[in-house]
């Protein structure tokens, strides 16, 4: 019996040496393991060792790894993820799994001048993207089956799928494709046929999150450097609006019944965490026209220094149940004010009813929780 486990050994450890080798650990921060095909158990991920294809990279809390494939794309893993390293068998393009968490890509600009095929794939359980060259944030939580894209530069063709064993270029060229631009966030939940039309964030999270591609919780950034990124933004929303307006795409909520696309208000802040997207109060003092946005007000909540989506005081987001009062803190919300702010994310976390045919013209506030799939 020793012997045999010790060929078995042998033989995993042969296969492990057999896959190659797609890249190299650059960075890293905490407590992150990595499994490699062949081996049983993972291993403490450490500074320069290879990465084989299909290694599976997990993190703890409060770390982070970032990983260099060969073609000098970058790869980080956020706080509390798990995804697995691959490549798309025919092309040996880079292909990431997101098991659960966040990513933050840095794809190489050069590399998407050789030809017009995509440079990088990611999916999640509901979704595929495609990349060129390009920088973005991905957040999928499994939770609530919610995918969430942020462009910071280039763009990234997203489009929603169920298939785990799909051709994923093949998916990318379908009509329902979304293109994310740079400067915008669309998302993907299990009550909507599509992938959301592309929109821009609350600057303020949006400049946070650029600022922080180690996607670290405790990050302090300076106040002049945050303002000066500030600046940038308002001046690439400025630009990017000049192009809605004058497509009609405005900032209130909009639902494209043809095509099945919902555009969610602009100007609202997606947590981290959940996944959740938290659609600004569309009313006339709110709506700034330069940028084509409305901006959150407090009672909503804020935004800490890392980016992250902090809810109103004696208040939790939960995945799946949506706003709840935080019963340890004495200044619970009031429950109307639970219902209020739960009516405009019910879409997100709710399995709803099919909406009546009336229902899609709606302009109310709540920017999801009447445009769902079709049964």
């Amino acid at each position: 019996m020793k012997i045999l486990a010790l060929i078995t050994l042998v033989l995993f450890q042969l296969s492990a040496m057999a896959e190659p080798i797609i890249g190299s650990v650059t960075k890293i921060r905490g407590d992150v393991t990595i499994l490699e095909v062949g081996f049983r158990e993972a291993k403490k991920a450490i500074m320069g060792q290879n990465i084989t294809k299909e290694a599976s990279v997990l993190t703890s809390e409060k770390s982070f790894i970032k990983i260099t494939l060969l073609d000098k794309t970058e790869i980080s893993l956020g706080p509390n993820s798990k995804m697995i390293i691959n490549q798309t068998p025919a092309d040996k393009v880079g292909l990431i799994s997101l098991i659960k968490g966040k990513i933050r890509t840095e794809v190489v600009k050069d590399l998407a001048k050789t030809n017009s095929q995509e440079k990088f794939f990611v999916k999640t359980r509901s979704a595929a993207m495609g990349v060129r060259g390009t920088n973005f944030e991905t957040m999928y939580n499994p939770e609530n089956n919610i995918t969430n894209l942020i462009t910071f530069r280039g763009q990234v063709a997203l489009v929603k799928t169920e298939e785990q064993n799909l051709n994923i270029h093949n998916a990318l060229t379908a009509k329902d494709t979304v293109l994310v631009n740079k400067g915008t966030f669309a998302a993907i939940s299990d009550n909507l046929t599509n992938a959301t039309a592309p929109v821009k964030l609350s600057p303020v999270q949006y400049t946070r999150l650029k600022l922080n591609p180690e996607m670290s919780e405790e990050i302090v950034i300076p106040k002049e450097e945050f303002n000066t990124e500030l600046k940038k933004t308002i001046n690439e929303y400025t630009e990017i609006s000049k192009d809605e307006i004058k497509n009609n795409n405005l900032a209130t909520h909009d639902y494209d019944a043809k095509n099945q696309i919902l555009r969610p208000t602009a100007g609202g802040v997606v947590d981290l965490k959940t996944g959740i997207y938290i659609p600004p109060t569309s009313d006339q003092k709110s709506y700034n026209s330069e940028l084509n946005i409305f901006e959150l007000k407090s009672e909503k909540g804020t935004i800490s220094e890392s980016g992250n989506y902090i809810p109103p005081e004696g208040i939790i987001l939960d995945a799946k149940k949506g706003f709840v009062a935080n019963l340890e803190n004495p200044n619970a919300i009031k429950h109307e004010d639970l219902i209020r702010l739960n009516k405009e994310i019910a879409g997100q976390v709710n399995k709803p009813i099919k909406p009546r045919k009336e229902d899609l013209g709606d302009k109310s506030e709540d920017a999801y929780d009447k445009y769902f799939i079709k049964e």
